[in-house]
């Protein structure tokens, strides 16, 4: 429930004190606020959030999902801590190329420049549910998406991106909007194998609005499919994907994977056991910038 006596969201009102009012207002104190954010698997100490209520100090982009819930046990409006963070804390972000993480960069921030540049970055994602769902012909046919964003300045779309098997024919990579969104443009890259989207929200956000968006990406060049990974750029979502497999092609091996690129080394690699029904996931409270895999073997 969302007490009904908040204040509009206004910069007038600063992110400490935004905090400092909301903590007082709910009597909770900060080690009981610690206890229900571990609850839910987010891990801030009591002298961190004795310093952002204070002002010495602000939350880091790899923090949002701790202000989201926050925002959540505060009784706040979704967004109204979060858009009071200084823009110091995405200054250093915005002298970063688009895409930086990824390995196909270059071909996305060419695509980007087609579709709508100055809507990159406008958006923060709260939350992300993946499903991949792959074939008896051991491809990944279906990504079937549940994302849910925040406004951070405001906007009507939200840009997606989305890569193929190597080598694959980026004609045969299909969008689906759920529900939600609609689709807008559509631009490829067939030396990438990528295809980057608009999802055109039902209105246009505020700063501080949110909204949840559902579609699918539909795989038809029938390559086989050997790993899976989300990247982020800003990070602090809480991220969930899963893997289902096909009863007649099932892996010999799977495995979870953190990388800051997606080229780029095993921050941590966990092996992973397949449910009952053929399924394998992983859960990030709240994802670094980078990249949240599954990666499987088939032989």
């Amino acid at each position: 429930m969302i007490e009904s006596s908040v204040r509009p969201v206004t910069p007038e009102t600063s992110f400490a004190e935004a905090l400092r009012q909301a903590i007082a207002r709910r009597g909770l104190a900060l080690n009981r606020i610690r206890t229900h954010l571990a609850d839910r698997g987010l891990h801030v100490g009591v002298a961190t959030l004795s310093t952002w209520q204070s002002g010495r100090r602000i939350p880091r982009e790899d923090s949002l999902a701790v202000i989201s819930a926050l925002e959540e046990l505060l009784r706040l409006p979704p967004g109204w801590l979060t858009v009071r963070i200084p823009p110091a804390r995405s200054e250093p972000a915005a002298t970063t190329p688009p895409y930086a993480v990824v390995d196909y960069a270059v071909s996305l921030t060419r695509l980007l420049d087609r579709l709508r540049r100055d809507a990159h970055g406008r958006l923060r994602t709260l939350s992300v549910l993946d499903e991949i769902h792959l074939g008896p012909d051991r491809s990944a046919q279906r990504r079937r998406v549940t994302q849910s964003v925040v406004a951070v300045e405001p906007v009507d779309r939200l840009i997606i991106a989305h890569q193929g098997e190597p080598g694959c024919d980026v004609d045969q990579l299909a969008l689906h909007t759920v529900s939600g969104c609609r689709t807008g443009r559509v631009a490829r890259a067939p030396e990438a194998g990528a295809m980057l989207a608009e999802l055109l929200l039902d209105r246009l956000l505020a700063v501080g609005d949110t909204a949840v968006v559902h579609y699918e990406i539909e795989d038809r060049t029938g390559l086989p499919s050997v790993d899976y990974q989300r990247f982020s750029e800003w990070g602090g979502a809480h991220y969930v994907l899963e893997v289902q497999f096909d009863r007649a092609a099932l892996p010999v091996r799977v495995h979870e994977f953190r990388r800051r690129h997606t080229s780029g080394p095993d921050l941590l690699r966990r092996n992973l056991m397949l449910t009952a029904d053929s399924r394998a996931h992983v859960v990030e409270p709240s994802a670094d910038p980078g990249t949240v895999g599954i990666a499987w073997e088939w032989d």
